[in-house]
Parts: structure tokens; sequence; C-alpha cells
């Protein structure tokens, strides 16, 4: 373990922004003051910068160049790559992007995240024991998961020297585990985990290391970094939510997402505004359309506590896989120009990232988190004074998460 009176500049560059909160909650978690801005022009004042690049859906080629530009301007923290728990997206190229840019003798990768079953065993990324490519993530509407050996996801997706450690060298400690990351032919380096001891014991090694190095993983081993450079843990304890109007929008057509929000419909039975994606096929119905359903929210939200909007659980359309995500994070936008919202919830990364931006939530101050990958922000600046919000990526929590935001976000609970 190291001091923090070294006073480390963190950097968390996720690909997409639930990734990025439930990542930076580590970080707010050791006191830091973790701030994502969503603003081209703000300026980055804090220790603790958490950025996201959007690039998980996107070509490989666009998602090096977005990822590379994050980098080179933060050249001068101390890096963590985030990646998605269940390997979805550009891992590879982005992760080729920082090594070019950092220099980084080596890039360590273990997106575990044994908090919500996620593990590595051999080198396999596996979902509550199942290989993931085997689970409903091998269907992801966006970015579909074939491959669980993260060695192969590397050597193939970029063509990076990967090898990898199993749990008897991380089960040494952290001394002879960075000797043997040091001593590593390979320019990536897979380490099993399947507990948060482990995590944290990667942390630790990487901490020892007089080299560059680059951590590259999900939110927990993310949440293991700050420890292990002598910051620590300031516990879980969170300010009471504002009572008042929330909202819940529901991108995600996870099953995980599914059942939670079946789950608030069956206990707490709020109005429910269902988008149908074929009310959306023509262009210039679109418009009008998520107009309508707006003012439909905003009429709810003065009679009720809480409303849900989502199209989770309308009728599937691949034509629109892309489509759907910004057109609820448009109506989204909507609701807050016209409603005084106290409560926030967006689920789903990308229906999160088009609420917040420069038409609309400029930045998010982490505050911490309601189980793992469920986290809680504040809107920054004078647009949405006092607004909680909370992120949830499809896949996360159990059945009681929705419930639970809910709890907290509209009634002051926890």
């Amino acid at each position: 373990m190291k001091d923090s009176s070294q006073q480390i500049r963190f950097c968390v560059i996720a690909d997409d922004l639930t990734g990025a909160m439930d990542t930076g909650v580590g970080l707010a978690q050791a006191g830091l003051s973790a701030v994502i801005t969503f603003s081209g022009l703000a300026k980055v004042t804090s220790d603790a910068v958490v950025a996201t690049t959007d690039s998980r859906a996107i070509s490989a080629r666009e998602a090096y160049r977005r990822v590379k530009s994050v980098a080179e301007r933060f050249h001068d923290y101390y890096i963590y790559k985030k990646i998605d728990s269940t390997l979805r997206g550009n891992v590879a190229t982005e992760l080729q992007a920082l090594l070019d840019v950092t220099r980084a003798l080596h890039a360590v990768v273990c997106p575990a995240f044994p908090a919500i079953k996620r593990t590595v065993v051999n080198g396999q990324l596996m979902v509550d024991g199942t290989p993931v490519h085997k689970t409903s993530f091998s269907r992801d509407p966006v970015s579909p998961v074939n491959r669980s050996d993260i060695v192969e996801l590397l050597r193939t997706g970029s063509g990076i020297s990967a090898g990898s450690l199993g749990l008897r060298d991380v089960e040494r400690g952290p001394e002879h585990l960075a000797g043997r990351i040091h001593r590593s032919e390979h320019r990536a380096i897979v380490i099993d985990a399947t507990e948060d001891r482990h995590l944290r014991c990667i942390a630790d090694a990487l901490a020892l290391s007089n080299e560059r190095l680059l951590p590259c993983g999900s939110g927990g081993l993310g949440a293991q970094i700050p420890l292990a450079f002598g910051y620590s843990d300031r516990g879980h304890s969170l300010l009471p939510a504002l009572t008042g109007p929330t909202l819940l929008a529901v991108g995600s057509r996870n099953d995980v997402s599914a059942r939670q929000l079946q789950r608030v419909m069956e206990t707490i039975r709020p109005p429910f505004v269902k988008v149908e994606p074929r009310e959306f096929r023509t262009r210039a119905g679109r418009s009008p359309r998520a107009n309508q359903l707006a003012a439909e929210i905003v009429d709810l939200l003065a009679k009720h506590r809480v409303v849900v909007v989502s199209s989770s659980l309308s009728d599937y359309s691949p034509q629109l896989r892309h489509t759907m995500a910004p057109i609820l994070g448009a109506i989204v936008l909507r609701v807050l120009a016209t409603a005084t919202l106290t409560g926030l919830f967006l689920s789903g990364g990308d229906v999160a990232r088009t609420v917040c931006g420069d038409d609309g939530i400029q930045g998010l101050r982490i505050l911490g988190d309601l189980q793992p990958g469920v986290i809680v922000g504040e809107a920054v600046g004078s647009r949405y004074r006092d607004l909680r919000v909370v992120t949830k990526a499809g896949g996360f929590g159990n059945e009681e998460a929705m419930v639970q935001a809910i709890k907290h976000l509209s009634q002051g609970e926890q």
C-alpha cells in the first residue's frame, strides 16, 4: 500500500456512462471528489476525473480515436481503463489505444466483479459460473458477446501480446504477483479473481510497481485501486434525497432489468408510459410522438410521486435497436425542461448518456451506491440543482434494485 499523501490524480476512462458511474463510486467512497462532466467546455479541476467515451457500440476505429484523445488529455493521471464486466464493446481496441498513449510496460486486465457474480477463472470471464458467451449477454442487441476467453479476445481484437496468471499466483500475495507481472513477456496480463480479496491483491501489486502499469477492469477492481494507494474506505452512507416527483426511465432490454421493472409494477404500481418502437419507424413522426409522451409524463408527475417510462417491455424491433435509447433519452430531456423533478432513475448506458450533455445534465457528482452497480449521483451546476440521479447498467442489481432506487429517490430512504 502506498501513502495517499503522494496526491495521485486518478482518471477512470469508461466506454459508457453507467460503467463510468459504477467505477467512479470507488473513488467517491475513498473520499475523493469524483465528477463526470458532459460539456466539452468544462474545466477539470478535480484530482479524481471520470470520463466516458461513449464508444461501446461504435466502430473499433472511432473507439480507438476517442479513447486516445481522452488519454492524451489526462496522460499525467493514474489511468484506470474501465471495461464491461461481461466484455461488451471494443475492449481490445480501447486497451491498445491506452497502451499506445501511456507507453505502460504492461496492461493488467481483470474484469471480475464478484459482488455481482462476475469472476475470472483460468482466463475465462464467468457470469454466475457460466462462460459469458453462453449467457444472455451473447444476445445483447447492441454489443453481443461471442467470446469468454479474455486472452484470445485481446489477441484477436488488436494483436496485443497477452498471457494469464491464475489464482495460485494471486493467493501468494501482492509482492509475488507484482514480480510475476514485472517478469512477464506479454504486454497484457489477464489475472484470475473470484473474490474481492483477490481484486485487492491485484490492486496492491499494481501499487507496488515502480513502473507504469495500466490497470484494466470493471468496477470491482476499480474500487480497490484508491485503497491500494493509501486512501481509506469512507463507507456507503448517503444523505437522504429530497422528497418529490421521481421519473424512472428504463431502456435496457436485459432480462435482469425486465425482472426488476416487473417487480416495480407489481409492488409500487406507478403509472407506466410504454414507448413502442413501431410508433417511431418514420423520422417525421418521431419528434411529435416524443412530445406527446413527454406531455403525458408531465401530467402524470403532477398527480403521482413516481412515473415510469420504458421501451423495455415493448415489442423488439431490430432495425431500431440503435434508435430507441436516444428517443427515450429525448423524451426524458423534454420532461426535465418542463417539470421539476427531485429524482431521476436511468437504466441503460445509452439512455443515460442521451440525458447527460450540453442540452441536459452537464455534470454528475458521484455520491455512492445503493448496491453494486446501482449508483447515486447529483447534478452539478445551476440547471438542475438538487436533482438526485441513480444510474444502473442493464444486467446489474438484484430483483429489488429498482424498488430500492424508488424508495431512495422519492421517499428519502436507502
